[in-house]
């Protein structure tokens, strides 16, 4: 049975899947493993997301991909006090409902998933390592901004960057990639082991924000090379940081950005291409679960607008070769530096080396 079919089917009944699962963890293990405690609507949601990942990794081929997940809900559990144990056999459940749910040829495509993931799961988790720059100017930088935000000077924090780039010291494309796109990944780690609140997570983005706006006005400008970028977020990915971060280095290379920002329906994304006689569109997605919505976009654009090349991006793409080749797009990118590098060639622009 194809791939692309299966994982059709797990989308389509992901609800009644996860809901059927959910009800036999919660009557035969949930209150012996501690797990009872976070409810039985949060397992459900729990293992929904997880029939959604095994339809990316099925349509990927890919237990690394499932195994992935499983150690990112490994090292989220633990510091949430959900153990190892209520994870595998939520999981178990689930395997067994899909077991009996699915054609055999469909099912047979899963249990090396399955495998993949209850192996990391009854692993020990790896020590979380910090992202930030480890040495050089990019490194004070990167622990000044989140010293200013952890003490509330939002001000500082700006001015802290900006006046890094008035004295020359780093380029504001340099702080973005090196210190700004760092910062943001190891705020979403510490979030994630749980040494992070929400409340903070979502205050360094917005300082973010307001850091980004002041660098943009600092960037250097090249002629207007003729070349409009069309670039978002698919639907369903709420992340916008990153986008705008490339959106800048297109800018600064002389291109019109168009940058429609976080979760974009494909609908909205084709109509600014036809407005804006788009040369290139660059979509991004965050997590493999969004990739079904970046081929469904890559679809709608090749339908009404075939000569536009797509170049896509993003942590979605992380692990996977060619995933991103499979779902429409001409280039793949998962920095600001690559996806210009790429935006020029895909549209016939001299490289600058």
């Amino acid at each position: 049975m194809d791939a692309s079919f299966v994982a059709t089917l797990l989308r389509t009944s992901a609800e009644g899947f996860a809901g059927l699962a959910a009800s036999r963890f919660w009557e035969d293990d949930a209150n012996d493993l501690g797990a009872a405690g976070d409810g039985f609507g949060a397992w459900k949601a729990h293992l929904r997301e997880q029939v959604l990942q095994l339809a990316a990794a099925v349509e990927d081929g890919s237990p690394a991909m499932f195994a992935g997940h499983q150690a990112w809900l490994r090292e989220a559990g633990s510091a949430r006090g959900v153990t190892s144990d209520a994870l595998q056999s939520a999981c178990h459940h689930l395997a067994a409902v899909l077991e009996e749910s699915l054609p055999p040829e469909g099912w047979q495509l899963l249990p090396p998933l399955f495998a993949a993931g209850d192996e990391t799961l009854a692993s020990p988790a790896p020590v979380s390592t910090s992202h930030l720059p480890t040495e050089g100017l990019a490194a004070k930088l990167a622990r000044g901004y989140l010293a200013c935000i952890d003490e509330g000077d939002e001000r500082g924090a700006c001015d802290l960057l900006s006046e890094a780039v008035k004295q020359g010291d780093l380029t504001a494309p340099q702080v973005m990639a090196e210190v700004l796109s760092p910062v943001l990944r190891e705020v979403g780690r510490l979030w994630h082991i749980g040494e992070l609140s929400i409340a903070e997570e979502h205050l360094t983005t917005v300082v973010t924000r307001k850091a980004l706006a002041r660098l943009s006005a600092l960037m250097p400008r090249t002629p207007f090379n003729d070349k409009t970028v069309v670039i978002g977020s698919v639907a369903g990915d709420n992340h916008d940081i990153g986008i705008q971060i490339v959106s800048a280095y297109f800018e600064m290379d002389g291109w019109r950005t168009i940058c429609l920002g976080a979760n974009t329906p494909a609908e909205d994304i084709l109509q600014v291409s036809l407005r804006f006689d788009a040369d290139l569109i660059a979509l991004g997605a965050t997590l493999a679960t969004q990739r079904e919505a970046v081929g469904a976009t890559c679809a709608l654009l090749r339908e009404h607008r075939a000569e536009t090349p797509i170049l896509v991006g993003g942590t979605a793409f992380s692990g996977s070769d060619d995933s991103w080749e499979r779902l429409g797009a001409q280039a793949c990118a998962t920095n600001p530096v690559h996806a210009l590098e790429a935006g020029r060639r895909l549209v016939g622009l001299e490289s600058e080396g």
